[in-house]
């Protein structure tokens, strides 16, 4: 997505593992750096595809020497982490962004656009899907973590996004198995409900929608419905973030909007410590 360009280029590749660094690069023909402070002194702005645990001291390095970050979710593997990654980048001024890829799919936009005029009272959402058994999804991070910190969090972006910024959530479920919350909102008192599950096991695929409901009637959004549109939503992530490094403006969708989100997860974890063995 940054070596396609043109309002980005890539100027190189850091791994923890210098092989993988090596390969990645060579498919770019662009340096592999051994060293982390040399890739920072070679960039304007970093971005990050590491484990939250990692990203928020390298995330919080980068700051420090001036560089944007297009950071991942979650910020970091608990709310403190998150907390000192926020509070770095804004002692060190530099603009932020984050990788809700939902945010930037072109049919999401146009949903959330006729979300903010539909003036819902309440909606339920569903994110129930088999992605914990996947390779691609079964990370150590995301094991550990449950279904809360990935499927969690873009699910509760977008409710955030349609409904008005949450302010209370109440949580009940094991966030290794089957888990919902209940989210209030700011603004009229909108209420939504979201069910998460990552090990649902379906002939029919993955359920991902998200329902609003009003005097209108109903506003539905399915991802299963939504035509491919990888290519404009990579486009909108590139010339946004190139947009926010040349500015210096954060993104809408910045470090602080990620720690908003966190905040979310950490209270509804409080309510189900001791919930689930994450078997």
């Amino acid at each position: 997505m940054l070596a396609a360009g043109p309002q980005t280029r890539l100027a190189g590749v850091w791994s923890r593992r210098p092989e993988r660094a090596r390969e990645v690069a060579a498919r770019f023909a662009v340096p592999a750096f051994a060293d982390y402070d040399l890739l920072l002194d070679a960039c304007e702005a970093v971005a990050f595809a590491v484990p939250p645990e990692v990203q928020v001291s390298m995330a919080v390095r980068a700051a420090r020497a001036g560089r944007a970050l297009l950071l991942e979710k979650p910020l970091a593997p608990d709310l403190a982490g998150a907390t000192a990654l926020a509070e770095a980048v804004d002692a060190a001024g530099v603009p932020t962004q984050l990788m809700l890829t939902r945010r930037y799919r072109p049919q999401v936009r146009e949903f959330l656009d006729r979300a903010r005029r539909f003036r819902a009272r309440g909606a339920q959402a569903r994110h129930l899907t088999d992605e914990l058994f996947s390779a691609a999804y079964a990370t150590p991070w995301r094991r550990r973590q449950g279904v809360l910190d990935d499927f969690g969090f873009h699910a509760l972006d977008l409710l955030d996004a349609a409904l008005g910024t949450v302010k209370d959530v109440m949580a009940v479920g094991d966030p290794h198995g089957y888990m919902a919350l209940t989210c209030v909102h700011e603004g009229e008192g909108a209420v939504s409900q979201l069910a998460l599950c990552g090990s649902i096991g379906s002939p029919h695929g993955h359920h991902k929608t998200m329902e609003l409901y009003g005097r209108e009637g109903a506003l539905v959004l399915d991802f299963r419905e939504l035509a491919d549109d990888s290519a404009p939503t990579r486009e909108n992530v590139r010339s946004e973030f190139a947009a926010t490094v040349r500015s210096g403006v954060p993104h809408t969708v910045d470090v602080h909007h990620g720690l908003h989100l966190q905040r979310l997860l950490e209270q509804a974890r409080s309510q189900l410590r001791g919930v689930g063995d994450g078997s």
